[in-house]
Order: structure tokens, then sequence, then C-alpha cells
């Protein structure tokens, strides 16, 4: 019982909100991130972590980072610069085909849903 507190009171404030996205994006219709199939079509959901704008082949890319708690993937929108309601917090589910790329997931142009 000591060391079950001990592992508790060592863990860091990105393992406490790791967990809560987990408990909160759980949902039997979707895909963890970290176990997404590759090369394939997927739904996941998550909190937007960060979004990004990246110039490729001379146009503007938005790139929206997902966290579910267990990874992070990417939603590439192309020739975005601004995607209306997708902002840093917000509850997403996006669906696409994706890829791993880099060591990271990446859906290009998915759909997406807000969540509540």
């Amino acid at each position: 019982m000591l060391d079950s507190l001990r592992r508790r009171l060592k863990r860091t404030n990105e393992d406490l909100h790791a967990e809560s996205l987990q408990a909160r994006f759980t949902d039997a219709s979707c895909s963890r991130i970290d176990e997404a199939a590759d090369r394939g079509p997927v739904r996941i959901r998550g909190e937007v972590a960060g979004l990004q704008v990246v110039p490729r082949a001379g146009a503007p890319c938005l790139e929206v980072t997902v966290d579910d708690g267990t990874a992070r993937a990417v939603a590439v929108f192309t020739g975005r610069t601004r995607v209306g309601g997708l902002d840093p917090g917000r509850p997403v589910a996006v669906e696409g085909m994706a890829r791993r790329h880099g060591g990271r997931l990446v859906l290009l142009n998915p759909s997406y849903t807000l969540l509540p």
C-alpha cells in the first residue's frame, strides 16, 4: 500500500492531465490515438492541444494537434489558416484517412465535429 501511495505522489502534472484526457475521451465508437490504424480510416476524439500554420508547396496548411491522453495526432487542413471553432482546449472528434509520418498520426483534410 505504501508503494502504491508513493507511485501516485510521483506522478507529474502531465501524467494527471493525460489520465484526465483518457477518462474524458474514451468512447467505443472511436480509436485511441496510440492504437489507431495506419493507412486506414480512423475516428478519434480528443482535445485541441495546439494550432500551427505551416507553408507546404506554396500554400498555407493549418495543423491542429489533438490529444486524447494516449498520444497526439495532427489534423492537417490544406489551404487554410483558420478553422472556426477549433481552438486550444476545445473537445473535438476527427475522422478521416490516417497515416503515420515521423512517429505521429496524421489525418489530411479530415471531417471534424466540435464536442460539448
